[in-house]
């Protein structure tokens, strides 16, 4: 990949995470408002309305829902196209708790007055809580080897340690013409790891794979 697919690659990812944190925040916002006016309102239609939205927030839930479900998409498709960890496992998690946490805090502190507890969105609490906390711990061990490179990498199977050890064995092969030798093949490896690593740039790792297949000739 050059340096222009991978600053593409870049931006893409940065836009679509950014964006779908934002449409997060949106939604995590806007139930507030809602539940700061009772936990319920509605807006238009031929009935008679007993409790307004607050202005603006029908259209902030509507778009961050649709904004959010869409940015994601293509920030998951993004993550496995280009072949790295990302955060896809951890958008479900981050609704639910957010939103739990807007019901377990107007449960134990309502507006308005009157105090105690309100039930209802007690249980609403623990059942998003439940939604989001379950799953977070299923998916958290597999999320933390994805980014420490322990284990095998579900975006590239059969990569032992996330390094390409065939693909590395051809391009030796097609410069030596023969065999390349295990040391020649260690060698290209461990390029692999330091570039993967951030020890080497794209450009160093060029220079470097280089110089060492131009020694091997």
């Amino acid at each position: 990949m050059g340096a222009r697919d991978q600053l593409r690659s870049t931006v893409w990812i940065v836009l679509t995470l950014g964006g779908t944190a934002c449409a997060l925040t949106l939604l995590y916002l806007g139930m507030r408002a809602v539940m700061d006016v009772g936990g319920f309102c509605a807006e238009g239609g031929p009935f008679v309305i007993e409790q307004h939205c607050p202005e603006g927030v029908p259209a902030i839930m509507v778009g961050s829902i649709w904004g959010g479900l869409i940015l994601g998409g293509l920030y998951v498709w993004q993550g496995f196209k280009r072949g790295i960890p990302g955060f896809a496992g951890l958008l479900w998690p981050a609704l639910f708790l957010s939103l739990g946490w807007n019901f377990f805090e107007f449960a134990f502190d309502p507006p308005g007055e009157g105090g105690g507890i309100v039930w209802g969105w007690l249980i609403c609490g623990v059942v998003f809580a439940l939604m989001g906390g379950l799953p977070l711990l299923a998916l958290l061990p597999s999320l933390i080897r994805g980014f420490t490179g322990g284990g095998r990498s579900l975006l590239r199977p059969g990569w032992p340690g996330g390094v390409p050890v065939a693909p590395a064995r051809r391009v030796a092969a097609r410069v030596t013409g023969s065999v390349p030798s295990p040391g020649l093949v260690s060698e290209l490896e461990r390029l692999d790891r330091l570039r993967r690593s951030g020890a080497l740039d794209d450009e160093e790792f060029r220079l470097a794979k280089e110089r060492l297949l131009g020694g091997a000739t």
